[in-house]
């Protein structure tokens, strides 16, 4: 690491986010880097990255050495378009992993392989919010990912939020039904673990949302961009209980996206699934023909979404996620196995936090404490995001402010993937000295 003294010069912070044309308080992930990049650049500086949200563990060479052998062998590959709804491959092999890992029945033929999981949740907001002409809005459990209410305001839909922090359990019910019983909401969209805050829903809570999702008719968007990671559980055992929780066993109106990009390591390849309740998928809602030239869910999904967004899904990813999904069914692989290592640096890195002036924004998952994962956020009392992380930047650390994600909290996002435990020294002296100065100053 680096041996600059910090904090940095201000004003040449100062002139970067001028030149940037950026708010601390609002700054996207994207915007941040640059502004990172510009800071490190300019001053000869090693940051410490906590702002991106991109695996830190390499990918396993199956998936490579499987995408480089059905190019070679099949030599027609390259040059044949995929089918629209995906390989038959990955179709029936995501159908085995849902079964092993969530126990849930579905075909091979509701599995559906999207350009990563932005893209499966950008056509599921799509056909959800358009099945009834007044049904134009979609409902975040917040704090969240705030690219998902980008691709929201692309589509011409209306967003709403439920603060799920503040509304866990019984009042999570409560709140929701309050919600959907306007006949507004089209769809339903969370993560869990949670980005950012790694909050988990318990199986009371989806029982109680499936149940309402039901009783309105409104689709639930169960992001599992963390499949599994809920460290507390081992959800790693084919075939065996515990089961990673999903609404899935108390609704038919569900659309679980399913990412490779943490669970394994395979971000830059774009390679997600899709699955799509099998009753869902054949329900049909005459507004939909309006859009989509058809009035049948599954149909207006791979015809009306797929087709004209990217035409389908390139090849060899998909045979790379079939191998990945195969050798996990049967118990070759344990991709949990090597993504702990998350857990491990969060709670760590939660410990130099917390010894040094900062505080958990969120601390609590209903009664036990916020498992350790893939994110944490911290706070510092009476600063707003942006401020806390202007004071970061000063010290050679990014993170991402609270605020975009649908919070009135105030705090920023810690990744703990790109800052591996061999640099927690280096964030320790850092932490120690920020600490001083926000002290004194």
């Amino acid at each position: 690491m680096n041996k600059s003294k910090f904090p940095l010069d201000e004003n040449i912070l100062k002139n970067i986010i001028e030149n940037h044309e950026v708010d601390l308080n609002k700054i996207g992930i994207r915007e941040l880097k640059r502004l990172v990049d510009d800071l490190a650049d300019q001053l000869n500086i090693d940051f410490l990255h906590f702002e991106f949200g991109v695996p830190g563990i390499p990918a396993d060479r199956m998936g490579p050495e499987e995408e480089i052998r059905v190019l070679t062998e099949d030599k027609k590959l390259p040059s044949t378009y995929p089918p629209f709804d995906g390989i038959p491959r990955l179709k029936k092999a995501t159908a085995c992993f849902v079964k092993a890992f969530l126990n849930i029945d579905v075909e091979p033929e509701n599995c559906i392989p999207t350009v990563g999981a932005m893209h499966g949740g950008f056509i599921a907001q799509a056909i959800a919010g358009r099945r009834f002409k007044k049904t134009n809005t979609i409902l975040y459990l917040d704090p969240g990912f705030p690219v998902n209410k980008l691709q929201t305001k692309f589509l011409g839909l209306k967003n709403d939020s439920i603060d799920l922090y503040n509304h866990r359990g019984i009042q999570l019910a409560k709140k929701l039904e309050k919600k959907l019983s306007t006949g507004k909401i089209g769809a339903v969209l969370w993560s869990s673990p949670n980005n950012p805050t790694w909050l988990c829903l318990k199986d009371e809570e989806l029982k109680m949302i499936g149940k309402l999702l039901t009783k309105y008719d409104v689709i639930g968007i169960e992001d599992s961009a963390y499949f599994g990671m809920d460290f507390r559980f081992d959800y790693g055992v084919p075939n065996q209980p515990p089961f990673q929780p999903t609404v899935a066993n108390y609704t038919d109106n569900y659309i679980i996206i399913i990412s490779s990009s943490k669970m394994f390591s395979y971000a830059g390849q774009r390679i997600a699934v899709s699955v799509v309740s099998p009753k869902l998928s054949k329900k049909k809602y005459s507004n939909l023909k309006k859009y989509y030239d058809t009035k049948s869910f599954g149909h207006a999904f791979v015809h009306g979404g797929i087709y004209p967004t990217t035409a389908g899904v390139p090849q060899s990813p998909q045979h790379a996620l079939s191998a990945l999904f195969e050798a996990t069914c049967k118990g070759e692989y344990d991709y949990l196995s090597r993504v702990r290592t998350y857990g491990d640096r969060a709670n760590k890195a939660k410990e130099i936090f917390l010894s040094n002036g900062f505080e958990l924004l969120y601390d609590k998952d209903m009664d036990e404490p916020i498992a350790d994962g893939f994110y944490f956020t911290i706070k510092r009392k009476v600063m707003t995001g942006g401020e806390l992380l202007h004071s970061m930047l000063l010290f050679g650390m990014s993170g991402i402010p609270m605020r975009p994600t649908g919070t009135k909290r105030e705090g920023v996002r810690i990744c703990v993937s790109l800052v591996p435990q061999e640099q927690y020294g280096e964030l320790e002296k850092r932490l120690k000295e920020l600490d001083q100065f926000l002290k004194i100053r």
